[in-house]
Order: C-alpha cells, then structure tokens, then sequence
C-alpha cells in the first residue's frame, strides 16, 4: 500500500500552508494497493523529531472504499464530506488537524501513517492517540508511511 500527497513528496517540506504559520489546513492525502480484507481506515500525522510522537492529527472510520482525504478535510463541517469519517484528539488537545509550527529555523520531522484494519472499529469521535491504538494495534493488515520535513520561518530566510 502506499500513501501519497498532492502537497509534497515523499521526504519533502510541508508547504507554509498546511502549518499553523498558514492556513493549518489538512494536505490531500491518497493512497492506492489496498490490501484485501480492509474494512476501515486510518490515519496518524505525527512530528516524530523529539523522544516522544507529538500527534497533530488522528482520523479513524475511514471507509474501505476511500481512497483519499481531501485538502482541508474538516469533521462534518463540509456536506460533500462524508460524514462518518472520526477525527481524534490531537496533542493540543483538539479535534482534527493541527499543522506543523515549531521553534524558528529549526527542522522538524513529520510521520503520516496509513493504517489498514481488518475490522471496524467502532471507536467515539475525538479518540486520543492511545485510544485509537489498544483498538486498532491488533488489526492492522499493514500500513503506509509518508515522510516529510518542516521549518518554521524557512520562507523568510529563502
């Protein structure tokens, strides 16, 4: 399976625009090589770059049928989303998406995962990180990874 964003490559920058520098808007997420035996998606984006995942967004109850997350993918706030797409709490301790931000000159590393799970989960909107995986850890049939790279203030210095 792979996971893929319109937004940047694989190892890439996070563009200014998915920061909270920005718009804090979710990029387009897509993926494709579904294994056989999904029956729910998942989602984690984390900065991986200290001791401990910082989660800036965690979405859940994806349907098997879905193959990608739109820009800006805000819970049930859009009715040409579809509404039965979860989103968890972040380490901010909100809802949904929060973007990189990050100390100044500083590069911070980022971490999607794409998580296909051989059973629904049946979790409650805003689950936390640790929720979501005593659920989901025994049931996933594999995931997708995509990686990339954040530096607050870069854009000025450029």
């Amino acid at each position: 399976m792979e996971l893929h964003s319109d937004a940047f490559e694989d190892g890439g920058t996070i563009p200014r625009r998915y920061s909270r520098d920005g718009e804090n808007i979710s990029p387009l997420l897509y993926w494709r090589g579904v294994p056989d035996g999904t029956r729910e998606f998942a989602i984690l984006m984390e900065d991986v770059t200290g001791k401990e995942p910082f989660v800036h967004w965690l979405v859940y109850a994806i349907p098997a049928n879905t193959r990608e997350l739109p820009e800006g993918f805000k819970h049930k706030r859009d009715p040409k989303e579809p509404v039965d797409i979860l989103q968890g709490t972040n380490s901010l301790g909100n809802v949904g998406y929060d973007g990189p931000l990050g100390t100044v000159g500083r590069r911070f590393r980022y971490l999607f995962q794409l998580f296909a799970l051989d059973r629904e989960l049946g979790l409650e909107p805003g689950a936390d990180r640790d929720t979501f995986w005593r659920a989901a850890k025994k049931h996933v049939i594999v995931k997708a990874e995509l990686h990339a790279t954040y530096v607050r203030g870069a854009e000025e210095a450029a």
